[in-house]
């Protein structure tokens, strides 16, 4: 049973991904999440995270992929520094061992902001950022999806992205 958080972006996406009072969870297309994400954005508010995973599903072959790499996440903090704003960016990319560009940083910076609680105008551009940068990795996302699943011309045509969406 989901919980319907307090505060209006929790409710926007709480109305947007919940039905049958709560019992089932809605996981919205890409035209669904740019819907969602203008709603948010024309809200004017903040709240303490937005989580949004997106995966794709193959209905012709029953499979599914989840792109944890391409995971948003905007976390809203009391205050932070470029250092704590750093440090959390290379925690979210799991550098583990692993060297990264400077285009892992960029693309970090974009899918895993910090911003200050109430900073309705760094939590905005945030998200218009992510929608912009979705123009990016939709591409990516399908090409590791062609590969992985092995999907030929024909299998492509029953597959879609769809988002999984928390908020706190």
């Amino acid at each position: 049973m989901l919980e319907k958080n307090k505060g209006t972006i929790n409710e926007i996406i709480y109305d947007s991904t919940a039905y049958n009072k709560g019992k089932y969870r809605y996981f919205p297309t890409i035209t669904d999440l740019y819907s969602i994400l203008d709603k948010i954005i024309s809200s004017n508010s903040t709240t303490d995270y937005i989580r949004i995973t997106p995966f794709y599903i193959n209905e012709n072959l029953n499979m599914q992929i989840e792109f944890e790499e391409y995971m948003f996440y905007i976390e809203c903090r009391n205050s932070f520094d470029e250092k704590t704003l750093e440090k959390h960016i290379l925690e979210c990319l799991d550098p583990e061992d692993k060297q990264r560009s400077l285009e892992d940083l960029r693309l970090g910076s974009i899918l895993y902001p910090l911003c200050r609680n109430n900073d309705v105008n760094s939590y905005i551009n945030a998200l218009k950022n992510y929608k912009e940068c979705l123009k990016e990795i939709l591409p990516k996302m399908m090409y590791i999806a062609k590969s992985e699943m092995e999907l030929n011309d024909e299998d492509i045509a029953f597959g879609y992205f769809c988002f999984e969406i928390h908020s706190g």
